[in-house]
This record gives C-alpha cells, sequence and structure tokens, in this order.
C-alpha cells in the first residue's frame, strides 16, 4: 500500500501492544512459544515490520512502537528485540487501560500532541495482518474528526454467527459502527419465526449466514483514548455485553469501522495454541 496521506499537522502514530502475563484460560500466554519464538515475540516482530512500512508509505512525522506489560519476563523478551517496553501495573484491567498508562509515561517524557494516534495491537493476535492495520492508520489519518477506528471481517459461517465469544458488528452507509454485540446480528427475520417457520430447526441446518466479525484492534486519537480511560465510566450497555466499545458507542461517539482482508486468529485457549502452530507451519514462508 502506497497511499500518501497529508499531515500538516504532523501527527504522530502510536503502537501498543498490551501484554498481561495472567490469563485464566492460558496462563502466561505471552511467553507460550509457536514454534521457537513467544506469542508476543511474533506480534512484536510484525508490528515492527508495521511500524517501517508507515513510515515509509505515509506523512506522518514519527512511528513509535511500545509493548506494555506488567511481567518481567515479558519485558526482557521483547527487550531483547530492541523494541521499546514499558512495564504497568498487574491491578489494570483491560488492554485499555494498559495501552493509556503506557502512552501517559510516554507523555510525561515527550508531551503528545491530542491528535496522535495510538493503535491498539492485541499482544496475543501473532498473525495480525500488517495490511489491515496500516489501512486503519491511514484511514484514521483521512478522517480527523472521529475519535475512534477498528476492523471488522466479512463472514458467513453459522456456527461463529452464533457464537457468543464472536462479537459482531453492524453499521451505516458511512462506515461507522451502529452496535458490536455477542448476540448474532444482524439477525434474518426468517430465523424468528416471522415467515412461519419452524425457526429452531432452521437454525440447525443453518450453514450460511452474513456478518461481519469484529476484529479486536483499535486507532484511538490520543484525547479520546484519555478521555476513554481517564474520565469515562462503564456504560450499561458495556457492562451487559462485557464488551468495552460500547461504553464509546453509547456515549454518542463516532467510530469507524473499516474492513479487513485477513481473518482475526487471537489465543485463549490451549487448542488455539495448537492450531496456531499448525497454521504457523504452514504459512511460515509467506510470513512478511
Amino acid at each position: 500500500m502506497n497511499s500518501k496521506v497529508s499531515n500538516q499537522e504532523n501527527n504522530s502514530i502510536y503502537i501498543v501492544i498490551p501484554a498481561r502475563f495472567a490469563s485464566s484460560r492460558l496462563p502466561g500466554k505471552p511467553l507460550l512459544k509457536i514454534s521457537s519464538k513467544c506469542i508476543i515475540s511474533h506480534v512484536a516482530s510484525r508490528a515492527k515490520i508495521l511500524a517501517e512500512k508507515l513510515k515509509k508509505n505515509n506523512h506522518v512525522d514519527k512511528i513509535h512502537l511500545i509493548v506494555a506489560t506488567d511481567h518481567q519476563g515479558i519485558f526482557d523478551e521483547v527487550t531483547s528485540q530492541n523494541i521499546n517496553c514499558i512495564m504497568t501495573s498487574p491491578d489494570l484491567i483491560n488492554g485499555t487501560e494498559r495501552v493509556y498508562a503506557a502512552v501517559e509515561n510516554l507523555n510525561q517524557k515527550n508531551k503528545l500532541n491530542e491528535n496522535d494516534i495510538i493503535i491498539n495491537i492485541q499482544g496475543d493476535e501473532p498473525f495480525f495482518s500488517i495490511e489491515d492495520v496500516e489501512n486503519l492508520a491511514i484511514t484514521m489519518l483521512k478522517n480527523k474528526d472521529v475519535p475512534l477506528g477498528t476492523l471488522a471481517f466479512k463472514r458467513n459461517e453459522a456456527e461463529l454467527f452464533f457464537s457468543s465469544s464472536v462479537v459482531k458488528v453492524t453499521k451505516d452507509a458511512n462506515q461507522l459502527a451502529l452496535y458490536f454485540s455477542r448476540a448474532p446480528i444482524p439477525y434474518p427475520k426468517e430465523l424468528l419465526g416471522a415467515t412461519g417457520l419452524d425457526w429452531v430447526n432452521e437454525i440447525n441446518n443453518l450453514k450460511e449466514v452474513s456478518f461481519l466479525h469484529h476484529v479486536g484492534v483499535y486507532a484511538f486519537r490520543y484525547h479520546s483514548l484519555c478521555k476513554f480511560a481517564k474520565i469515562m465510566t462503564s456504560s450499561n450497555l458495556e457492562i451487559c455485553e462485557s464488551l468495552e466499545q460500547l461504553r464509546a458507542l453509547e456515549a454518542g461517539w463516532k467510530i469507524l469501522v473499516t474492513e479487513a482482508t485477513k481473518e482475526p486468529f487471537g489465543i485463549d485457549t490451549p487448542e488455539d495454541l495448537k492450531k496456531a502452530e499448525i497454521h504457523f507451519q504452514k504459512i511460515k514462508d509467506t510470513l512478511l
């Protein structure tokens, strides 16, 4: 991607990877290995390539790459790759809070511009699409009135559509999010029995249904990250669905949804780790 973006404000982009050591389903996840390399090292290595591409292809003043962690082992692993790592409190609740803590640490040394872009890449996505995140960053640079952007991938697997672990998103004609949910949205009316069908049987037999799978990569403007993490409190919808992006949506924020070209591959369970190893062996020769 070679799109050049006019950047009269000379804004910077901060790529921040939150990496928490504790995990209820996969303890010590960032330091577990895929082939001979830790998960966090896979993510950081790809983020380093992303930073280099953004610097080369776009008119951005500076690109910064930071891993934010709560564990010395992760700190040592990342800094051994000459990537900046910042220690944060183990008491932080989620990745956004950890990203904010790391950015505020940087802000104390070198003041950020309120419109600088903070890209939050999940620390358990070792195969994240560099092209998709680059496209998200460019989209945010072009849409300066949008406080928050994210990614979504088109899918049609019915099993995933009905899975509560797969977050769905709907958007309007301007590519702005209408709603995020663990529930199946948008829900085809024929599955509700509106046409007199046996809807339980229809769901069981359904093989395909189109929807957008939310990819958990976020691009905040610095001022919006500060407001989200420091000032805004958890909203009713956020608590109900356990989705923090609903805090912003419920507050009336515009959330720009950029379509991803590659499906997400997060690692949450031992089974996911096994799948990741198989996937890596298949694609290792094509990885950037």
